[in-house]
């Protein structure tokens, strides 16, 4: 196999998501960026979506082993030397491949690669996979908010879609633990059964709490970065958009310390909180609401953090990665 440089050959590559083109899921999210990141990088980039057919073309990057499976196995028999780097995605990582997902397996052997998003992540890859693994950190790229938004001391949002695996309503039951003004704004679809009438009815009861359902990004980030923090209560995370988001705007996460949290927060970020343990949660949004010493070590911590998720930390990335695999 002849070695190119993919700095000046014209190469063609493919990125696969298993949802509809439409979708605000996070691997649409993702696969959007990664074309518009390898199109700077002046390859010919497609993105193939759910029920579509892949094409002729030199690399195909598959986010999630197990619902991408087929683009794989499409790929492959139309394109036999083309090569395959799979992008392992949260339910991948921490619930397929632990549970023996055998689709993942073969999704896994028949990649040249997989790229997981933070360095964390790599511990859950299986160890007869990590020598072809590697890291490949997220890049956030924001749109101009146009102004700043003032900061209110009581308010606190939270980011996703409405799944179990992300306790959406873990938040609004720590704040019954917590007296006094404070806020909480859910934003995102009830992507789960009844979940809409899960949300509905604790706003009915208690209004503090308000879900203002699917937003348009930058009204989202706008609701972030009026908060004096996000939080991020998932059980299962592969590195949460949201949190990228407010890490680089400046605005402290609360987060459920778990593996992708951690690889992007860092190990000794001071926001933490169980996953299960709604008490520790209140008492973190206590802390912050009451400002002084601990809001600001967590402000100075997440402005630390930003500069790992500059585009060009990822564009250099992914050049170095695809250069490997051929």
């Amino acid at each position: 196999m002849p070695h190119y440089d993919v700095r000046s050959y014209p190469m063609k590559v493919l990125v696969t998501t298993p949802y509809e083109r439409d979708s605000l899921q996070g691997n649409n999210v993702t696969a959007m960026r990664l074309v518009s990141i390898l199109s700077e990088s002046g390859m010919d980039v497609g993105m193939i979506c759910k029920d579509e057919q892949v094409s002729g073309a030199d690399v195909l990057i598959a986010l999630h082993a197990r619902k991408s499976a087929h683009f794989i196995d499409d790929f492959l028999k139309m394109n036999p030397v083309g090569k395959v780097i799979v992008y392992l995605t949260g339910t991948d990582l921490y619930r397929d491949i632990p549970n023996g997902c055998k689709i993942c397996e073969n999704s896994m052997n028949l990649a040249d690669a997989q790229v997981v998003s933070n360095d964390a992540s790599l511990a859950s890859i299986p160890q007869k996979f990590r020598f072809k693994s590697s890291v490949v950190q997220k890049s956030i790229y924001l749109p101009d908010l146009s102004s700043v938004a003032v900061t209110e001391t009581n308010l606190f949002t939270v980011v996703g879609h409405l799944r179990e695996v992300k306790q959406p309503f873990m938040a609004v039951e720590s704040m019954q633990l917590l007296d006094g003004s404070v806020r909480l704004v859910l934003l995102g679809d009830a992507v789960a059964l009844n979940y809409d009438s899960v949300a509905m009815g604790w706003q009915a009861r208690d209004p503090r709490f308000e879900w203002l359902g699917r937003r348009e990004y930058r009204e989202a980030l706008k609701w972030m970065q009026r908060s004096v923090a996000t939080i991020n209560t998932s059980l299962v995370e592969g590195g949460a958009n949201s949190v990228g988001e407010s890490i680089v705007l400046g605005v402290p996460v609360l987060a459920s310390k778990i593996e992708g949290n951690v690889g992007m927060l860092g190990e000794d970020y001071d926001g933490y909180f169980s996953p299960d343990d709604k008490q520790e949660l209140a008492n973190l949004m206590s802390r912050v609401i009451s400002g002084g010493k601990f809001l600001e070590r967590l402000r100075d911590q997440v402005r630390a953090r930003a500069k790992i998720f500059l585009r060009e930390n990822e564009k250099r990335g992914w050049m170095k990665l695809i250069q490997k695999v051929f």
